[in-house]
C-alpha cells in the first residue's frame, strides 16, 4: 500500500461533498450491495441510504470444503492496518483517509467493524451502507478474501463556513480478489478497478468520517 501527503490546490472549489451514485460507488470499490435496491434521503453526507430486504439465510456457518473453510480462516486472521495518530493537520487528514479507505478490505475479510464504526459519523450513508453489506456477507456465512491497495491522497480542501471540515481527495486502486457470498453460492472474481474518491471527515478531538463519494468525471475542474 502507499500513501502521500496530499496537497492543497487553488483551482479547486472549496465545499463539502455533494449526491453521487451508490451504484457507482459500489462499482469502483467492488462493493456488493446485497440489499434489493436503496433510497435517498436529506442528510448531511447527500448518500443514499441503503433500504435493506434481507435474503434467506440458510445456515451461518455452512460446512465448507477444505479448501475454502482454509481461505475463510485466512481471511477471518487478516490484520488490521497499521494506527494513525490523528493531527489536525492537511497531513492527518490525508493520513486519516488513507486508514479509512484500508480497512474497506479488512472489514469485508473479517466482519470485525468496530475501527470502522469509531470513525464514521452516524449520518454518514456510505459509512452505514458498507457496516451492513459486512454483517449481511458474515451472516450469512460469507468473506471476501484480502486483498491490497494503493492509496494515494492527491490534495485536500476545508469547508468555507467551518475550518474543522476537510475533504481528502484520493487515488484508489482495489486489486482484483475473491468474493464468497455465503448461503453456498459460488464465489466470485471482483476485478480490479481504480477510482478518485472523495472522503469527507469533521474534527473534534479526532478524524471523524462523514461522507464518501466517487468523484465525478465532471467534478475535476
Amino acid at each position: 500500500m502507499s500513501a502521500t501527503p496530499a496537497t492543497r490546490s487553488s483551482r479547486r472549489r472549496r465545499r463539502p461533498l455533494s449526491t453521487v451514485s451508490l451504484a457507482r460507488l459500489a462499482a469502483a470499490l467492488g462493493l456488493v450491495l446485497l440489499g434489493a435496491g436503496c433510497s435517498h434521503d436529506s442528510g448531511a453526507s447527500g448518500l443514499p441510504t441503503p433500504a435493506w430486504t434481507p435474503s434467506p439465510t440458510a445456515s451461518a456457518t455452512p460446512t465448507l470444503p477444505p479448501e475454502q473453510a482454509e481461505a475463510r480462516a485466512t481471511a477471518l486472521a487478516m490484520e488490521p492496518p497499521d494506527p494513525y495518530t490523528p493531527e489536525f493537520t492537511p497531513t492527518g487528514a490525508a493520513d486519516a483517509a488513507t486508514y479509512f479507505f484500508e480497512l474497506f478490505p479488512y472489514v469485508f475479510a473479517t466482519g470485525d467493524l468496530d475501527a470502522w464504526k469509531n470513525m464514521s459519523e452516524d449520518n454518514c450513508s456510505y459509512c452505514v451502507t458498507v457496516s451492513d453489506n459486512v454483517k449481511e456477507l458474515h451472516d450469512s456465512g460469507g468473506w471476501a478474501d484480502p486483498w491490497e491497495q494503493e492509496i494515494t491522497p492527491l490534495e485536500w480542501w476545508t469547508d468555507q463556513e467551518d475550518p474543522n471540515r476537510y475533504v481528502v481527495r484520493a487515488d484508489v486502486t482495489s486489486h482484483a480478489h475473491t468474493e464468497h457470498p455465503g448461503n453456498n453460492n459460488p464465489p466470485r472474481t471482483v476485478e480490479e478497478s481504480r477510482g478518485v474518491f472523495l472522503l469527507q471527515a469533521y474534527w473534534t478531538d479526532g478524524w471523524k468520517v462523514e461522507a464518501v463519494q466517487l468523484e465525478e468525471e465532471d467534478d475535476s475542474e
